[in-house]
């Protein structure tokens, strides 16, 4: 039962519930008071039960394909991490090869998210940095493939999705589109050797530190938030 509903229906029973039996102690007016307390318990319980039954039965109706989406769900996420940890230049070896081997689905995704968070968003600003124009067109390759799945698992499952989960995965798509705004406006800055940089109004040096530092907390926002779509799943198991 959503907060809404449940502040409009269940909220008012409980009042009124709290009322009759105040006011039954004041004035019984024969029992009058006492049996609607009793009704109004009568039908909390009936709503409870009736919303218990529902919701198990969809539950079950949907556990097949619910499981199905989460799996879904997860492939996106590794696929998210894995296209940052290959567009920054990390190789596969910062995965524990013990983890991989194990052929556990869930177990190797909880590891590239432990390497999302404490082995790649530490150091995404030295990453950026060191890019070259040839590093910045291949990070910018795998963050729109990154957007793309994103949009398209968006599309395909949204109905099946949480509020919250929802939320931020529009979140991480708007955040990913974000990721691309400096190489796509400034592609003769992004990874160009400062001897080479081409003479600019604003000092060049300071639209590409710029750059690389908005890059970099986007990069990083979107590792937080599939660490959260990740938490998000483990919570609805």
């Amino acid at each position: 039962m959503t907060k809404s509903l449940w502040s409009r229906l269940v909220l008012p029973l409980v009042l009124l519930f709290g009322f009759a039996l105040l006011v039954n102690e004041v004035w019984s007016a024969g029992g009058f008071f006492l049996n609607l307390a009793t009704e109004v318990i009568g039908i909390l319980i009936t709503v409870s039960y009736v919303e218990w039954i529902l919701k198990r039965h969809e539950r079950q109706r949907w556990h097949s394909t619910d499981a199905r989406i989460t799996n879904r769900l997860r492939i996106l996420l590794n696929s998210t991490v894995s296209s940052i940890r290959n567009g920054l230049g990390f190789s596969p070896d910062i995965l524990d090869e013990r983890v991989l081997a194990s052929n556990d689905l869930i177990a190797i995704h909880n590891e590239i998210i432990r390497v999302a968070e404490h082995v790649v968003s530490p150091v995404v600003y030295q990453r950026v940095r060191a890019l070259d124009p040839k590093g910045w067109k291949s990070l910018a390759a795998q963050i729109t493939n990154a957007h793309n799945g994103t949009l398209m698992f968006f599309n395909a499952f949204q109905a099946r999705m949480n509020p919250d989960q929802i939320s931020n995965l529009l979140d991480l798509q708007e955040t990913l589109s974000n990721i691309l705004y400096f190489y796509m406006v400034f592609p003769d800055l992004a990874g160009v050797p400062e001897n080479e940089l081409p003479q600019t109004r604003t000092p060049p040096l300071v639209l590409q530190q710029s750059g690389c530092e908005g890059t970099a907390k986007d990069l990083q926002r979107v590792l937080a938030l599939v660490k959260t779509l990740s938490q998000s799943i483990v919570k609805a198991a």
